[in-house]
């Protein structure tokens, strides 16, 4: 028994040996076939001519591998089967790998179709190659000469094509399965696309033509709008993702497995910048436990960060977000002219866009109802891009009648290409020179008169027993009295006018603002780069219930914005959370080409010229005290 034993060990030991050897062996020739082959293609003429006198001494072969290289080349490509002679080599080469490597079913299946496709084009190519090009020998080889020599006698040329077309369709149903329900289906997906987009366009202009509430400019900039930005339209398939989709999901139940964390299901929902994947845990596990995974989970993941949400609000289930390998941008076109932007934003006072969450739904405000928006974020991670779009979305939306700026713009570029509108869309001082504020000194006149206008509104309120400016404007209407517009006050970095020795009248003002002018359509969107406690102070938090935070360079830095962690997680380039009572949802900032806002600009510039500056009062004395 012993000794049979023994028999058996070494009979394995030398068929191993054995196959080690042939497996290298094919390799060996693999790899001389395909050098010869090669080498053949570019010395073929002075080999063949010398063909016969090839093994003399003094004849010299231009082939690689020299007089043999040249001799298999020639019976291969020349006689054979021209260039199908590559397939050969390639052949050898994953016959000698799944040999010496492979003992799973997986390269067994793989080789065997991998043959079965080749044996097609061997017969295919030498045929095809000798109809378009007859002249060159070494593309088809005899063989393919001699039998689409006798095709085209039988079928003719063009029968010849036409069964060279078909034979490659037929070949192409067969490997990818395609049959007549597919065709059917993606050519229905097809048309339903252009249809929707036909719908769209049709709503859109139906809206314009027939809104009596539109001036002919406003809606002739609606449809340019539509125009410059709907024509850039980009499809984008999400193949991609879906294939490290379920690859990420095994990676994450095994590290689960790995430390005894059970789990019933796992989905996944794909965003535009992040995938959530949704774990709902078995009764009894640990939250702590999942939470406290977060690194292991991003090293199995090669992820640059993740974020864990444990639970999800409302959901019975954890969150886990990484980044997608491949992102895709939400331009500004495909919110702008979206049907769902255009239901949610119906009944809006003054809707924004703040972009797409990751169940790829469009996410829109109204800035009436927040009514203040405090945005923070770290340099070039997407804040001013942020605010043009809340900038353009408005313009799209209301009327020049209906809403006015007033831009605070410190760093003196960042806005300066909104000033072609200004004459239509702003509010100012009287005989201010510059529409746009950039001096800091002017900063506290156009605050201080701005709280008059809001002491003026209130006083104009309680004389029509109205209690906001809706029901105002609403009002005046039977009395044809003047129309108040919305004013919407942007400070593009906040913290360089807290460095002023004005700060803490600023302060004041904006302070004041925040508490009383939102019944009065007075509303404040201030963004900074320096979310630090001495730039937003708690007296100034507690006035903005709704943020944004883009990323941001610290952990503290994101409890001063977001009262918790998270925004340091974010990984830029528009990735934002947004808060807002509580609640707070991750999103990706839709993207706007600078080129773009200027046309947009340049129009409404040009065509609303009969409307003026909606001027506020002269600036007054007002008690800090209060």
């Amino acid at each position: 028994m012993y000794r049979n034993k023994i028999k058996k060990k070494e009979r394995k030991k030398e068929k191993k040996t054995l196959k080690t050897i042939f497996g290298f062996f094919l390799l060996g020739n693999s790899i001389f076939l395909f050098l010869s082959f090669f080498s053949f293609l570019f010395h073929w003429k002075h080999d063949q001519s010398q063909l016969e006198k090839l093994f003399d001494k003094e004849i010299i072969a231009e082939n690689l591998l020299g007089k043999m290289g040249a001799i298999i080349s020639h019976c291969f490509i020349h006689c054979g089967i021209g260039v199908s002679a590559f397939f050969i080599p390639i052949l050898l080469f994953l016959k000698g790998l799944k040999i010496l490597f492979s003992k799973k079913e997986f390269f067994n299946d793989f080789y065997q179709s991998t043959i079965y496709k080749f044996l097609f084009f061997i017969v295919w190519f030498p045929i095809f190659f000798s109809v378009i090009v007859p002249h060159q020998g070494i593309f088809s080889g005899i063989f393919g000469f001699e039998i689409g020599n006798y095709l085209i006698h039988l079928f003719g040329k063009v029968g010849l094509y036409m069964l060279l077309l078909t034979s490659i369709i037929f070949y192409w149903i067969i490997i990818f399965r395609i049959n007549a329900s597919t065709i059917k289906n993606g050519m229905k997906k097809k048309i339903q696309n252009i249809n929707k987009k036909i719908d769209t366009t049709l709503q859109l202009c139906s809206y314009f033509d027939n809104n009596p509430e539109m001036d002919s400019s406003f809606r002739k900039g609606k449809k340019m709008l539509y125009s410059i930005l709907y024509k850039k339209k980009e499809d984008f398939s999400s193949i991609d993702l879906k294939i490290d989709l379920e690859s990420n999901k095994k990676k994450i139940i095994q590290i689960l497995n790995h430390y005894h964390i059970e789990i019933c299901e796992i989905k996944a929902n794909i965003g535009p910048t992040i995938t959530l994947y949704e774990i709902y845990p078995k009764v009894g596990t640990r939250i702590s436990k999942i939470k406290n995974l977060k690194n292991e989970i991003a090293l199995n993941l090669s992820a640059l960060s993740i974020r864990i949400i444990a639970p999800i609000p409302g959901k019975g289930s954890i969150g886990i977000e990484i980044p997608n390998y491949k992102r895709y941008p939400v331009y500004m076109k495909d919110i702008l002219f979206s049907e769902e932007s255009q239901k949610k934003s119906h009944n809006m006072e003054l809707p924004i866009s703040l972009g797409k969450t990751v169940f790829n739904e469009i996410l829109i405000v109204d800035l009436a109802k927040m009514p203040h928006l405090l945005i923070a974020g770290s340099t070039g991670q997407g804040k001013s891009v942020g605010l043009n779009v809340m900038i353009v979305f408005l313009l799209y939306q209301k009327h020049p009648k209906d809403i006015k700026f007033i831009l605070i713009d410190p760093k003196k570029v960042e806005l300066s290409i909104y000033k072609k509108i200004s004459k239509s869309y702003f509010a100012t001082l009287p005989n201010s020179i510059e529409p746009i504020i950039t001096d800091l000194h002017q900063v506290k006149n156009i605050l201080n008169s701005l709280c008059k206008e809001m002491d003026q509104r209130y006083a104009l309120f309680e004389k029509y027993k109205v209690r906001n400016i809706k029901e105002y404007n609403n009002v005046i209407k039977k009395y044809n009295k003047y129309h108040l517009p919305y004013i919407i006050l942007i400070v593009d970095e906040f913290a360089d006018l807290n460095m002023n020795h004005q700060k803490k009248q600023i302060e004041i003002y904006i302070t004041r603002l925040a508490q009383l002018a939102r019944a009065v359509g007075i509303h404040l969107i201030i963004a900074t780069q320096r979310p630090s406690v001495d730039v937003i102070t708690g007296l100034i938090k507690s006035n903005f219930t709704a943020r944004i935070a883009f990323r941001v360079s610290s952990k503290i830095d994101s409890r001063t914005i977001l009262d918790c962690t998270g925004a340091e997680q974010l990984i830029g380039k528009g990735d934002m959370l947004f808060s807002n009572r509580n609640e707070l949802i991750r999103l990706q900032c839709p993207f706007m080409e600078l080129s773009d806002i200027q046309k947009i600009v340049d129009f409404y510039g040009n065509n609303n010229k009969k409307h003026e500056y909606f001027f506020l009062p002269e600036p007054g004395i007002i008690n800090e005290n209060e």
